[in-house]
C-alpha cells in the first residue's frame, strides 16, 4: 500500500510538473525574438571562417561577444554578428523610373538615394548616374533582440564563472550521466543535447545569457526553481545539469516525441506553439541526431 507521505510526494510533482510546462509555455525563447544576428557555432567552425562567411572581421567578432584574446568559441554556443553594411552598386536611370519606385525595388528609402546622389529633390533624368545602397543577399536574416539588462547579465555570469574552477569534460559527462538515469532520461540523448549546447562547457555563457554546460536560460532556471520548489544555481555545474536534465524529462513527457522535445529545448514551447518549428531548430534537432549513436555508452 501506498502511504500517505508518498502519495503528497507524486502529487507534487505531478503538479510541478503540469506548473512547468503552463510556465514553459509563457516564456518567449531569447534565441527566436527578433533584431540583431545571431548565429550558433557549427562543429569545426573558427573565428575566422565565420568572419569571411558573414564579411565581417575576427577583431569585431570578439569586441561584440566579449570573448577573450585568444578568441576561443565552442560549438554550439550563440555568436553574435554585426549587422551587415549595404553593399553600393551603380545604376543608371532608365525610362519610368521614379526616386520612390527604385528605392521600393531595392529595399531603400528615398532620403538615402537623395543623400547618396546629392539630388535637391525627387526629379531623375534618363541616363542619370545613381548609386544604391542593397543589403547584402546572402547575409543572415536577424533573429535575436537582446535588451541591454541581458547584455549586463550576459557579463557578470561570463566574469563568475571564469573566477571559478571548472570541471572537467569527463567529471561533465559523468554528472550528466548520473542525472539521466536518476530521472529516466535516455543517457546518450542527454549527453547529445549538452554536447550540442555547449561542448561539456560549464564557462560558456551565450549572448544571450544561457549559462553552462546545459545553457539554461534564467528565466527558464526560475521556472524550474517555482515547479520543482528548490532554486537551482545555473553558474555550478551540477545544479545546471540536473535543471537540464529535468527541463529534457518534462519536455519528452510533454512532447509527442525526442524531436518535438528537442525543438521546445531549443526553440520554447511558447515560440514553438506560436510560430511552429523554425528552419534553425529543424537544424539543431539534425544534429542531436547526429551526435547522438557517439555517446550510446555513456
Amino acid at each position: 500500500m501506498t502511504s500517505h507521505r508518498t502519495s503528497h510526494r507524486q502529487f507534487s510533482h505531478a503538479a510541478g510538473a503540469v506548473r512547468l510546462v503552463g510556465l514553459l509555455v509563457l516564456l518567449t525563447a531569447v534565441l527566436t525574438a527578433g533584431a540583431p544576428s545571431v548565429i550558433r557555432i557549427g562543429w569545426g567552425d573558427t573565428l575566422s571562417a565565420i568572419a569571411q562567411r558573414h564579411h565581417t572581421t575576427v577583431a569585431k567578432l570578439i569586441a561584440l561577444n566579449h570573448l577573450p584574446g585568444n578568441g576561443t568559441i565552442y560549438a554550439g554556443a550563440l555568436l553574435r554578428l554585426p549587422m551587415p553594411g549595404p553593399q553600393l552598386r551603380p545604376y543608371a536611370v532608365r525610362p519610368g523610373d521614379t526616386l520612390s519606385g527604385l528605392a521600393g525595388r531595392y529595399g531603400t528609402t528615398t532620403d538615402d538615394l537623395r543623400r547618396r546622389n546629392h539630388l535637391g529633390g525627387n526629379r531623375l533624368q534618363i541616363g542619370q548616374h545613381l548609386v544604391i545602397a542593397v543589403r547584402r543577399t546572402g547575409a543572415p536574416r536577424p533573429v535575436v533582440h537582446i535588451p541591454g539588462a541581458v547584455l549586463q547579465s550576459v557579463a557578470e555570469h561570463r566574469a563568475t564563472l571564469a573566477g571559478q574552477s571548472r570541471p572537467s569534460r569527463r567529471q561533465v559527462r559523468q554528472l550528466i550521466a548520473a542525472s539521466a538515469r536518476r530521472h529516466g532520461v535516455d543517457v546518450s540523448f542527454a549527453l547529445a543535447v549538452a554536447y550540442q549546447e555547449s561542448g561539456f562547457q560549464q564557462q560558456v555563457v551565450s549572448p544571450v545569457d544561457a549559462i553552462g554546460v546545459m545553457q539554461v536560460l534564467p528565466s527558464t532556471g526560475r521556472a524550474l526553481d517555482q515547479a520543482f520548489g528548490r532554486h537551482f544555481d545555473l553558474l555550478t555545474a551540477r545544479d545546471n545539469i540536473e535543471a537540464g536534465v529535468l527541463l529534457l524529462r518534462q519536455l519528452l513527457q510533454s512532447t509527442a516525441d525526442w524531436r518535438g522535445a528537442l525543438a521546445g529545448y531549443y526553440q520554447g514551447l511558447g515560440s514553438l506553439q506560436a510560430q511552429g518549428m523554425l528552419p534553425q531548430t529543424h537544424a539543431y534537432i539534425r544534429s542531436v541526431a547526429v551526435l547522438r549513436p557517439r555517446f550510446r555508452n555513456g
